[in-house]
């Protein structure tokens, strides 16, 4: 035998065996392990910031969560009475705009503050040079004509904000606050003549951004600008991000990456994540040794355990010998039967003159009884988790479904309506009919099968609603009254289709035409529902017919006239199938026609009832 040049004629079998070890496991070892050591160290890295990152989604959903329920908090203002009469230009005697200022106090500020610890002052300022204001929670005396002037200059800069604005950070007082700002506009004009400026402490933002789980970390927030919005340390709000970490952070949405502190030489992990509603970047610095430290010292330390262990073998190589080969044998065949999945195994064992042998068989015995006691463990924990899934499920349904009290809907609907008849408000009324049977419609079982009647009296009261938004909306129903009674539909299918014209149809331009009509074949009964929309491409047209035909979305979405991305097609995907499941493949819905700046024709075919339910297939004169 000849190994890289050497003889090993004479050698001893310890001294082969040790020979083989250093060419073929010490050096690949060493090669390996220092491999190893790299691609480990990058991969803690990874698992480390994507066991962290979750909890930056979360905090980033919910300063998202946050801001847009103190939007809708500012709705109330837009509209109300008080409010058009302080952006008019109506002059009012002194006592009048108190009386007004009270009111707007009372009323509309009480009710915004009211459970709210986050807000420290609110103000109204509008063109016409009034304002009110109240900052009677805010801490410490507070210089009012510093805060009117600051609201002036807020004023002068109304057509560059959105109509609800993060203004950004201001100091009210020595408290830094974070200011908002809605867009408040005459009625009568239309125009924007004023807005609703409030300051907030940071506090709220603080609870979202701690976390008992992001110990020995800060997470910080900063804005489009490149400035701190919040930080855990007070003298860091309102700083710039120093110039080497800003740059990487703006290069993309969301990443992680490691940056070295520029004040303590501290090398981090930075991770970050960008709201695409407030435009802030949540930012989480985690000191590297406090992250993968542990981790690190382990992999050392296995890294060493590993190495020792080679050591040891190499020094006990020499009590080795060729009456191994026996006992080698008859534990490979007992580990190929466990590779197998078969743990039945001999319950006797074999002694062995060597003492590690009998041990190496008492470990491969104890092993496997420990891997059948894990598989069973794993098998029942998944049984488990299935059940927990299914249980969270139910419990998400129950809590969703308490947050809805139908009766106090309906009884709220029928009040209003009452007053409007009081009132002599019909059109009020009849919207408040069509709105109540659209409600206890909607919530009805979505796959029960239902004569076409209703499905159309449903759709007669959407259109109701529609002709009240859309004055000139012609809508052409011609309807066989005879039908409705003897054809089968399947809940909320009609509808959907309908409210498609509106939202695809006439994308981009009011509604002008909707025509509904009916026709009597002999092994179905066709609803044609006709527009004079925009109209689809060919491409598209082909897109949705085969979404239609396959029961498959595109990956790419559907596409508009000018090329830009819309719809997945899902909604005329779930009509579709809804009906093919409950009435058979020859029913459903299909694309007659479609031409760009022409309008769409949709037909949905529905069966006839059974002779049960009073089976009637009408002659083509009908």
């Amino acid at each position: 035998m000849n190994i890289q040049g050497v003889s090993t004629g004479n050698l001893t079998i310890n001294q082969r065996l040790f020979v083989l070890i250093i060419l073929f496991i010490g050096l690949p070892f060493f090669l390996l392990g220092s491999f190893w050591y790299q691609s480990s160290t990058e991969a803690i890295e990874q698992f480390a910031a994507g066991a962290n990152k979750r909890i930056i989604e979360q905090t980033n959903v919910s300063l998202d969560s946050y801001i847009s329920n103190l939007e809708n908090s500012t709705y109330p203002f837009i509209h109300n009475p008080q409010i058009q009469q302080f952006l008019s230009t109506t002059e009012l005697t002194p006592y009048a705009y108190f009386q007004l200022a009270k009111k707007v106090e009372d009323d509309l500020f009480a009710q915004m503050i009211y459970g709210r610890s986050d807000i420290i002052g609110i103000s109204l300022v509008a063109e016409n040079k009034r304002q009110i204001t109240d900052y009677e929670s805010a801490p410490g005396l507070l210089d009012m004509s510093e805060i009117r002037k600051r609201n002036r200059s807020f004023q002068e800069q109304l057509d560059q904000y959105n109509d609800f604005q993060i203004i950004g950070l201001s100091r009210v007082g020595n408290t830094p606050s974070l200011t908002v700002a809605r867009k408040l506009y005459d009625n009568s004009s239309f125009l924007y003549k004023g807005l609703l400026i409030v300051d907030l402490n940071l506090k709220q933002i603080g609870a979202i951004c701690s976390n008992d789980s992001l110990g020995g970390f800060d997470v910080w927030i900063m804005g489009s600008d490149g400035h701190m919005i919040y930080h855990p340390n007070p003298k860091q709000i309102g700083a710039e991000v120093e110039p080497g970490l800003l740059s990487r952070i703006q290069n993309r949405d969301s990443s992680f990456f490691r940056h070295q502190d520029a004040v303590s030489g501290t090398e981090k992990m930075v991770l970050h994540e960008r709201s695409q509603i407030t435009g802030w970047t949540v930012v989480a610095d985690l000191p590297l040794n406090n992250l993968i430290g542990d981790l690190i010292t382990q992999r050392n330390y296995s890294l060493a355990a590993a190495s020792m262990l080679l050591i040891i073998a190499l020094a006990l190589v020499g009590g080795f010998s060729l009456s191994l080969t026996r006992p080698l044998s008859m534990l490979q065949k007992l580990m190929a039967r466990v590779e197998r999945g078969d743990f039945v195994l001999p319950t006797h064992m074999n002694r062995f003159r060597n003492n590690e042998m009998t041990a190496v068989f008492q470990s491969f015995y104890s092993m496997t009884g420990e891997l059948k006691r894990l598989i069973r463990e794993v098998q029942d924990s998944q049984l488990k988790e299935r059940e927990l899934m299914i249980k969270q499920k139910e419990s998400e349904l129950r809590s969703m479904q308490s947050h809805i009290n139908p009766h106090f809907l309906y009884n709220s609907l029928e009040i209003i309506n009452s007053y409007a008849i009081a009132d002599d408000h019909m059109e009020i009324s009849r919207m408040t009919r069509a709105l109540a049977h659209m409600f206890r419609y909607n919530i009805g079982h979505a796959g029960s099968v239902v004569p076409l009647r209703e499905e159309m009296t449903h759709v007669q009261y959407y259109l109701d609603l529609q002709s009240a938004r859309f004055r000139k909306l012609r809508i052409d129903m011609d309807m066989n009254e005879r039908d409705l009674d003897r054809v089968n539909a399947v809940r909320l299918t009609l509808q959907p289709i309908v409210e498609n014209v509106f939202i695809h149809g006439y994308r981009g331009k009011k509604p002008s035409y909707l025509g509904i009509s009916s026709r009597a074949e002999a092994g179905y009964y066709a609803i044609v529902i006709r527009d004079k929309g925009v109209g689809m491409t060919a491409q598209t047209l082909r897109q949705v017919r085969r979404i239609l035909n396959s029961g498959k979305k595109p990956e790419g979405g559907l596409l508009r006239n000018d090329g830009d991305e819309t719809t997945s097609g899902i909604g005329l995907l779930n009509v579709h199938q809804r009906l093919q499941l409950t009435f058979g493949d020859e029913y459903g819905l299909y694309l007659v026609e479609s031409v760009p700046s022409e309008g769409t024709i949709f037909e949905i075919r529905l069966p006839y009832r059974t002779s049960e339910e009073g089976f009637h297939v009408p002659d083509h004169d009908d």
